[in-house]
């Protein structure tokens, strides 16, 4: 479903008119992806990060040599991306299905590491010539390796699961001449409707929009979403 799919059925669901109520689509945008978040840490808390492709999006990122980043320096090449990284989905603190890959889609082994060990990754001579990757603190990757091989890196694309998938969307590789709310939505078919009716129990609560028990209460509902929250 795309992401006005998703939208507009929430609406259908409150019975209201999208055009006619103070509840804004980003609102409504905004709680899909927190439930979404929440179900994903949920679902996978006590699994591999075995998720479908469906979940997924694909970053493409620019990269840049530099000497060091915000005083951290280490005897290897230091490569950072041009762009910020969105905020990934963890579990149990841990990063995602997280990938890098070069422009012809073949795979970057790398090791994810802290960034506080960026000056101590080259001082074991039996790990040295491994590439590290790092997320700096404004969520800039970083790619290391004390050889020459990311020398003549330009570009990489980076794969994992995002918190606000419209975030991550401005730096898929598929952007160019599509719209973010018509394009597939990053979740899974079976997880929608749970997603669609927590967000729709959520709404009821808070905007105080009253259960259809009634066949003529369409109208009132859609006044009442319409007005302001009293308090």
């Amino acid at each position: 479903m795309t992401k006005n799919e998703l939208i507009y059925t929430v609406y259908e669901k409150l019975k209201i008119q999208s055009d006619d109520t103070s509840l804004s689509q980003e609102l409504v945008s905004s709680l899909l992806d927190s439930k979404r978040a929440m179900l994903l840490k949920q679902q996978y808390s006590a699994k591999s990060w075995n998720v479908p492709r469906e979940i997924k999006q694909e970053l493409c990122l620019g990269l840049s040599l530099v000497d060091k980043v915000d005083g951290y320096s280490c005897a290897g090449k230091i490569l950072r991306s041009s762009q910020a990284m969105p905020k990934t989905i963890k579990i149990k603190g841990k990063e995602g299905p997280f990938l890098v890959r070069k422009e012809d889609n073949s795979v970057i082994a790398i090791n994810v590491v802290p960034i506080e060990r960026l000056p101590f990754l080259f001082s074991n001579k039996f790990t040295s010539m491994l590439t590290y990757c790092a997320i700096d603190y404004d969520n800039r990757l970083l790619l290391v390796s004390a050889d020459n091989k990311l020398n003549f890196l330009k570009n990489i694309k980076v794969t994992d699961v995002y918190e606000k998938p419209e975030d991550a969307y401005i730096l898929t590789c598929i952007t160019e001449g599509s719209d973010y709310w018509e394009a597939e939505y990053p979740m899974e078919a079976a997880m929608a409707d749970t997603v669609i009716n927590m967000v729709v129990k959520e709404l009821l609560t808070t905007m105080q929009i009253p259960e259809d028990n009634a066949n003529n209460a369409t109208d009132d509902r859609q006044q009442q979403a319409a007005q302001p929250r009293r308090r």
